[in-house]
């Protein structure tokens, strides 16, 4: 009788145990099963976000032409055609219902010009979470808890108050968007009065910053244009081309030197005005424009210097609104001493002057009654005599001065 007394217990035990056990592995399955259904709202919600990033200027422009704050959210299927979702996802929670998506431009009034407009969204399940037909709060805990994350914020309706939905650690409160606001609803939003990445710089340039910025001393590699109304201070440009439209402003000497800064760099320009003294520790070279006596101006105040145009080097300058040498119009080539049937080469004058002579006798006797005749003939070179009246060679000297005429 003992024995028959010990089984019963035995097995009654027994099925205790085991109905525990099947207990414990459904509430494990289950577990596991929120925590799954968690994750995957938290991957499309981070989809939904990207999604937003990248369609950013159509719903800026979709708000802006239409004036209506309601945006076109997408779908999931359209977040699966996108790219955003990597891979196929059921429209709906695996307890029925189907994924919604509302999205709205904020805050009311924002202008594109202004560049305060943001993307606000929610995300949620159309149906609460639901257990024997009842809704199951604890459950929707566990999804909220599991889904939530750094920039998307999940919350759910708890029995207490349906229909606020309440954020994790009550971090913030939403309307209950489901019929009737039951309890056990799950909503995830990136933001109730701004979107969740308003604090970052939208890649299409849609958003304008709003205050300084420091970059924490990287470099910005690849940049087009910097137009800036204020100061740009850096201790060294580097740049293939500068454009300035102003001025550029040193408190000491402006230095151009090579990309290593160890030596002065050639600079080229078009007109520049130097307002002081101009030091050349170089050959100064001008360019070859100017032709003798042809007319010219100079800017009040200023004298304008020129090459002559044969490429010879003769430098002119505006005199009197004319070009002529800067050595005069009449400058001196070379100096001889001469006697009777000397030869005097010509000079070699640059474009516009014309070779001359001059012959002054120095040393000669001759008869006070008798002719003296000292000549030379043509434009050079020339020979030279100095002669009685009959022509004939009296041993005189002098002395010959070449120049050129302009």
């Amino acid at each position: 009788m003992g024995s028959i007394i010990e089984m019963a217990v035995f097995l009654a035990a027994s099925a205790i145990l085991t109905v525990y056990s099947i207990r414990e592995d459904i509430q494990k399955h289950l577990a596991s099963l929120l925590a799954t259904e968690g994750q995957n709202e938290a991957v499309i919600t981070d989809a939904l976000g990207r999604w937003a990033n990248e369609n950013f200027s159509t719903l800026l422009t979709q708000y802006t032409q239409s004036g209506n704050s309601t945006l076109t959210a997408p779908t999931i299927a359209d977040l699966q055609t996108a790219g955003n979702l990597k891979q196929a996802y059921r429209a709906g929670p695996f307890w029925g219902g189907t994924y919604t998506i509302q999205m709205s431009m904020l805050p009311a009034g924002c202008t594109e010009t202004a560049g305060n407009c943001h993307v606000s969204w929610i995300f949620y399940p159309s149906l609460p979470y639901a257990r024997n037909g009842k809704p199951d709060v604890s459950g929707a805990a566990q999804i909220a808890v599991a889904a939530n994350s750094q920039d998307v914020q999940f919350g759910y309706s708890s029995t207490r108050n349906a229909a606020t939905i309440s954020g994790l650690n009550g971090a913030w409160t939403a309307n209950n968007p489901l019929t009737g606001t039951p309890a056990a609803a799950i909503l995830a939003t990136n933001g109730q009065n701004s979107d969740g990445n308003s604090l970052y710089i939208r890649r299409d340039g849609s958003l304008t910053w709003t205050g300084d910025q420091n970059v924490n001393g990287v470099s910005l590699h690849n940049v087009n244009s910097i137009d800036a109304t204020g100061t740009i201070a850096v201790p060294a440009v580097s740049a293939s081309n500068v454009a300035v439209s102003n001025a550029v402003r040193t408190p000491s000497t402006l230095y151009v030197q090579n990309s290593a800064g160890t030596a002065p760099a050639p600079i080229d320009t078009g007109t520049a005005a130097v307002h002081g003294n101009a030091t050349v520790y170089g050959a100064l070279e001008v360019a070859n424009t100017a032709t003798p006596r042809a007319s010219c101006a100079s800017t009040s105040g200023t004298t304008r210097v020129a090459a002559n145009a044969d490429g010879s080097g003769q430098l002119l300058s505006c005199l009197y609104n004319q070009w002529v040498p800067v050595s005069g119009p009449a400058p001196r080539y070379q100096y001889y001493t001469v006697g009777y049937g000397s030869y005097v080469p010509a000079p070699q004058c640059s474009a516009g002057g014309s070779p001359q002579i001059l012959l002054v006798p120095q040393s000669f006797n001759i008869n006070t009654t008798a002719q003296f005749n000292a000549y030379s003939t043509g434009t050079g070179p020339w020979t030279v005599y100095l002669t009685d009246g009959s022509n004939s060679n009296i041993g005189a000297q002098g002395v010959v001065e070449t120049y050129c005429a302009y």
